[in-house]
């Protein structure tokens, strides 16, 4: 099971005038329950809440890019002081596209002198999608090449392979997501794997070494 994710921000607005109808405060908060994860179905990516107010707050979304593809579902609650409780939640069923995505909780109340709008940016976890191999500088002797792969949270295992040789042995060597060609002889040409891997899934890159020529990455897109 996934640990809980809670991201809270709280916004006290002071009362207007003597004259209002509105007897308390604005208390707004933001919360993700647990991060939205692709493949699985519809989840709840955010949600906005005002405490307690009197009257009810008005609460709604500026969703930019995402207009198209979630849903807003907002429910009120009166309690028996005569103060209101509303949320308001994005739910969709979560894509990478949606990751960073900017969306803004829009509040609108009586005791507030214009409506105050709190951003925030959609987290979805995903398994590596581009998976690819490209040089390292480094100032050794050797030649060098680091994994990298478009993943959330980031790839914590790399798995380095090849049909035609041993990894590693006395001229190849890896540390992690590296692949270190310590000797540059012509017998090492060939197709190199690597394989990065988050708690999601798994992605795959290649890159193809030569011996004096410029290599080649066929990275993998899943």
């Amino acid at each position: 099971m996934l640990p809980r994710h809670f991201i809270t921000i709280t916004v006290v607005c002071f009362l207007l005038s003597s004259g209002t109808e509105a007897t308390s405060p604005v208390n707004v908060s933001l919360t993700v329950d647990a991060i939205p994860v692709t493949g699985h179905p519809m989840a709840t990516l955010v949600t906005c809440t005002t405490s307690r107010t009197k009257p009810a707050a008005e609460v709604s979304w500026n969703l930019g890019d995402l207009s198209n593809s979630v849903k807003v579902s907002t429910n009120t609650v009166k309690h028996l002081d005569g103060t209101f409780t509303v949320t308001s939640s994005l739910i969709a069923t979560p894509t990478v596209q949606m990751h960073q995505q900017l969306v803004q909780c829009v509040i609108r109340h009586a005791a507030l002198k214009e409506e105050l709008e709190i951003d925030h940016k959609i987290t979805v976890h995903y398994p590596p999608q581009l998976v690819f191999v490209t040089p390292f500088k480094n100032g050794s002797n050797a030649e060098v090449y680091q994994c990298e792969a478009d993943c959330n949270p980031a790839a914590t295992h790399f798995r380095w392979h090849s049909m035609h040789q041993t990894i590693p042995n006395d001229a190849i060597k890896t540390e992690g997501n590296k692949l270190y060609f310590l000797k540059l002889t012509s017998d090492l040409s060939g197709l190199y794997i690597c394989e990065a891997s988050n708690e999601y899934g798994k992605g795959i890159g290649s890159l193809y070494w030569q011996k004096g020529e410029k290599t080649e990455d066929y990275h993998s897109e899943l």
